[in-house]
């Protein structure tokens, strides 16, 4: 059975940020009831920016790998740390993590990926050159790891101690040898801590700040190899945590000194503190009024604190459930008290906040003034020829085309993406991937003739871009590889399901699959951006005519290939009349237009 839910945008028009539905099927008679699904309805103004990224579950905690373009996203509900990729921002790996994590930790070495797990007597371990687990840290008796952080001198751990007094306190790990000690003391400090205790490293290991709810901060020197600053605050803090480079901290809306002395309270103009990130002698700050307005992200000037260029984001960063505004997915951030919700990546090319939907997208410079894009070629995806049908996978080229890179594997596939939206004739495009000079996307089917792509960024609307759609316009795909060869024509033998190569050369009784782009309406009609369905299979309406070597070839089947958008197959079957040869052409014309390849033909 196939359900079609219809959003009425009025419902959500006074709505800024992104509202969290949750869509429940139910029935009286059905064996299996689906699970209800999580539904994020969205509707920015001009001015927010970002691109937000759908992830499901409660999200507790964002790492970006110091020297790799990848992050990785702490997934609780699940027990996952997930990892993706910071160039397409796609999933790449899922990490196993033990039951309720917390928060992760990089080693100073940037060898390995830590894991305190609230629930479990372990610390796990990844190698970040594999992304393979490594010997788990094992815990002493009763110690229960909340929080880590390592120096550029030892790995500090905040613990519950479930089978004495204190009930929390401060453990040290020696990563080489996983050999975890519980000091006697913290420096002339008493081991003693609450249990709302987080931690945090600065990034060149001279530092570790220790944070409480009760506003008790104490301050870890690598070079002295001891606590050396404890200070109580004058009211309970909580949010954001860091702790700079050049010995500045922030713990919620206060930015401290070297000293732990609070130097500036910022401003309320991002609303409740969600996120600090220090960047060479600059920051970045993220917060939100509550869960369902916009984000605001703020650079702050260092060492003042002063805040400047505040700018609205698609949606809210996660936000402490203390404060009453939060969704469920955050709940979890009553167990610590302060948290990271914006990781700027190594490459310096874009800013992750956990958001409500998931986690947003930004550019680096977000904030700079931005061109209007502008469109100089449009070409079929399949062999980058310029005739296009309806349906076609298409690559455009031009500049200013998004402020971000950006892949996606959604299905159905968005209509907008990073910022961008691409029209023809008023219709909007599937996207499959946008960059600042080149987008992939879908023609719609409705489209014919003489028609205009328009492009929508932050930066403006491109002139009208003119381009002609025939009514089919097949294009063989050069998508194969074969050991160091690629560009091999997507052309399968069925007999061993192996690309056509001159290894790998058609017979004369061979059945083959040739996979194309371009071939126009079909029936059943299917949506652009819609995967093709099995049953029934899609039929091209303009049937196509193959010649090998000059002579045809008999078609079993021509239409789009199941579970695909926007990729089309023809099933021949090769007669023993086809000549032999070391390149002989693979010729399929439709509709007055035609696609070749060339193929190797043994006897």
């Amino acid at each position: 059975m196939t359900i079609t839910v219809r959003v009425d945008q009025e419902a959500f028009r006074s709505k800024r940020g992104t509202s969290t539905v949750m869509l429940k099927v139910t029935s009286t008679e059905a064996v299996n009831v689906p699970k209800d699904v999580r539904v994020l309805v969205n509707t920015k103004e001009p001015d927010q920016k970002g691109t937000s990224v759908n992830v499901a579950g409660t999200l507790v905690d964002i790492l970006a790998d110091p020297t790799r373009d990848r992050f990785f996203i702490l997934r609780q509900d699940m027990n996952q740390v997930l990892v993706f990729d910071a160039t397409s921002y796609n999933q790449v790996a899922t990490l196993k993590t033990s039951t309720n994590p917390l928060q992760m930790a990089i080693t100073f070495d940037r060898r390995y990926l830590l894991i305190a797990n609230d629930s479990s007597r372990l610390i796990r371990v990844y190698d970040l050159e594999t992304l393979q687990e490594a010997l788990p840290v094992f815990m002493p008796g009763g110690h229960a790891p909340r929080s880590i952080a390592c120096s550029s001198s030892t790995c500090l751990i905040a613990v519950r101690n479930d089978l004495g007094s204190p009930a929390a306190l401060i453990d040290r790990l020696d990563v080489p040898s996983r050999q975890v000690i519980t000091p006697k003391t913290l420096g002339i400090y008493k081991n003693e801590i609450g249990l709302a205790t987080n931690l945090i490293a600065s990034a060149n290991g001279s530092s570790i700040l220790m944070a409480q709810s009760d506003g008790t901060l104490m301050l870890y020197n690598s070079s002295a190899d001891s606590f050396t600053i404890s200070r109580k605050l004058t009211t309970s803090v909580a949010g954001a945590i860091a702790a700079s480079n050049f010995d500045q901290y922030v713990v919620g809306n206060l930015l401290l000194n070297s000293s732990l002395v609070p130097i500036r309270t910022m401003s309320q103009t991002a609303g409740l503190s969600s996120g600090f990130a220090f960047i060479d002698q600059s920051a970045l700050r993220v917060g939100a009024p509550d869960a369902a307005s916009p984000g605001v992200i703020e650079r702050v000037t260092l060492p003042t604190g002063d805040s400047v260029r505040a700018t609205r984001i698609i949606e809210a960063p996660l936000l402490p459930a203390a404060s009453g505004a939060a969704s469920p997915a955050t709940a979890a951030f009553t167990q610590l008290p302060f948290f990271r919700t914006l990781a700027p990546l190594y490459s310096r090319n874009a800013i992750i906040v956990l958001t409500t939907g998931g986690f947003s997208v930004l550019p680096w410079s977000y904030d700079s003034a931005t061109s209007s894009p502008r469109l100089t070629q449009i070409t079929n995806a399949a062999d980058q020829n310029a005739t296009l049908a309806p349906g076609s996978l298409v690559s455009i080229k031009g500049t200013d085309l998004s402020p971000i890179n950006l892949a996606t594997n959604q299905m159905p596939l968005p209509t907008a993406l990073g910022e961008s939206c691409l029209t023809v004739n008023g219709l909007p495009l599937p996207v499959l991937f946008v960059s600042s000079t080149q987008i992939n996307a879908q023609l719609p089917y409705q489209v014919d003739g003489n028609v205009t792509l328009v492009l929508h960024t932050p930066g403006g609307v491109s002139d009208n871009f003119n381009i002609t759609i025939l009514p089919a316009a097949p294009s063989i795909f050069r998508n194969g590889t074969a050991g160091t060869d690629s560009g091999i024509p997507a052309i399968i033998r069925a007999s061993n399901s192996e690309l056509v190569t001159l290894s790998n050369p058609v017979h004369k009784d061979d059945s083959l699959t040739i996979y194309l782009s371009g071939m126009g309406n079909t029936s059943p009609a299917v949506e652009a951006g819609v995967p093709a369905p099995s049953d029934p299979l899609p039929s091209v309406l303009i049937p196509p005519v193959v010649t090998l070597g000059g002579v045809p070839v008999s078609v079993t089947f021509a239409g789009l290939t199941p579970g695909q958008i926007g990729v089309y197959q023809i099933n021949v079957t090769i007669n023993r009349k086809v000549p032999s040869g070391i390149a002989i052409p693979l010729v399929v014309s439709q509709a007055g237009s035609s696609t070749s390849a060339n193929v190797r033909i043994v006897d």
